[in-house]
């Protein structure tokens, strides 16, 4: 009796310091996992202040270049307005006044050019705007891609140690089962 006394405190020993440990790695695990949802957080109200700016610089990029496609659409319907007037009246006054005709058709043709000039203005400008909204869009793809890289590396980081943790305590675990288990019985029989 005196002999298994001392192996049972002992155990009580080993397994109040195994639960010392379980409980301390338990508390290691939640702050892990506290420490990866704050900075998934962070990372969330970060990536949505950026898709709020991005959506403002868009906006504001919208309303500064409308004012001007529609001046220029404006322009543009007007000058086509005052080239067929000025081709109708080339017909009418063709047969009086050659002369007069050859500079209004010099003036129509510059008139053409300055026509063709605006259509161009509104065609850059409008590439200019698709040009901006496909940077927005692509700073927008990438800030989001770069949110989901660093979740994934931090899930990762996470549970690899978790995964190794739980196999060390499962080791720790069995070992103790085993050394808890009575001894078994020896055989007393005189060989």
């Amino acid at each position: 009796m005196q002999c298994g006394a001392p192996a049972n405190a002992l155990r009580e020993t080993s397994m109040s310091n195994i639960e010392m440990i379980l409980t301390i790695l338990v508390a290691v695990i939640a702050g892990a996992a506290l420490v990866q949802l704050i900075i998934l957080i962070a990372l969330f109200v970060a990536a949505r202040k950026g898709m709020k700016l991005a959506g403002q610089y868009a906006t504001e990029m919208k309303e500064q270049v409308g004012p001007v496609l529609e001046h220029s659409k404006v322009v543009l319907q007007s000058t086509r307005e005052v080239l067929q007037t000025t081709k109708d009246l080339i017909a009418r006054l063709e047969p009086k006044l050659e002369t007069a005709a050859a500079n209004i058709a010099e003036v129509t043709r510059i008139a053409s050019e300055e026509a063709k000039k605006f259509e161009e203005s509104a065609d850059e400008i409008t590439d200019r705007v698709r040009r901006k909204v496909a940077r927005v869009d692509a700073m927008t793809n990438e800030a989001l891609n770069g949110v989901e890289r660093v979740g994934h590396i931090l899930n990762q980081a996470v549970t690899i140690p978790v995964r190794q943790v739980s196999g060390i305590m499962a080791a720790v675990k069995a070992v103790v089962e085993t050394l808890r288990a009575p001894a078994p019985p020896r055989d007393r029989r005189p060989r």
